[in-house]
């Protein structure tokens, strides 16, 4: 090779870029990849649990109970198969973590907004009405995430598992507290769909 020959950093870091945005999230982070099957059965654990709640009308506060045991697990599991590569970046990139914190945020907003209006109705309505919320925030977060996986050169389709789940949870959200079925049906409702997602999503992009 001549020693006259340079090679131009900002040229190999865009080829390595394009080569990196054909990757999905089997191939660019595997141990995260199975995160689409493991979710898929704690919401579904945890959506059947909250609707025997809601049926047999228990307290309110076992929603907590039934909801942070298997998202829990699962949350565990993702630490677990984390591995030092993936979650330690040191380009500048968005943190998943904190945007996710960041959309959750606005939960605790809206129960201290929406306090007032919640003491008028009845406890199922009201339950109905903050399950709608947090899974209209779920859906915003896969729309937020979805678009951030960009800088982590993950391929259009992987992203578009995404897009598609955050459009399904908002429209979902909108009209939940809106339909009677879904007033009293709600929790099981998001479960399956959200179990049927996540595994329609690992089987296709697999």
């Amino acid at each position: 090779m001549s020693g006259d020959t340079e090679i131009d950093p900002e040229l190999l870091r865009e080829e390595v870029a394009q080569i990196k945005d054909a990757m999905g999230l089997q191939e660019r982070y595997p141990g995260q990849f199975q995160l689409w099957l493991v979710f898929g059965v704690a919401v579904l654990l945890a959506s059947t649990a909250s609707q025997l709640i809601a049926l047999r009308e228990l307290s309110g506060s076992l929603h907590a109970v039934a909801w942070w045991v298997p998202l829990g697990g699962a949350w565990l599991y993702q630490w677990w198969k984390t591995d030092d590569v993936e979650a330690t970046n040191p380009d500048a990139k968005p943190r998943l973590g904190v945007l996710w914190l960041s959309v959750f945020g606005l939960y605790v907003v809206f129960l201290f907004t929406l306090d007032p209006a919640l003491d008028t109705l009845s406890a199922e309505a009201a339950q109905i009405l903050l399950f709608s919320l947090i899974v209209g925030l779920i859906g915003v977060a896969y729309l937020v995430v979805g678009e951030a996986l960009r800088a982590y050169y993950i391929r259009r389709r992987d992203r578009w598992a995404f897009y598609v789940g955050g459009m399904w949870m908002l429209a979902l959200a909108a009209v939940m507290p809106n339909v009677d079925a879904l007033e009293t049906w709600g929790y099981a409702t998001f479960g399956v769909i959200y179990a049927v997602h996540a595994g329609v999503s690992y089987l296709v992009l697999k």
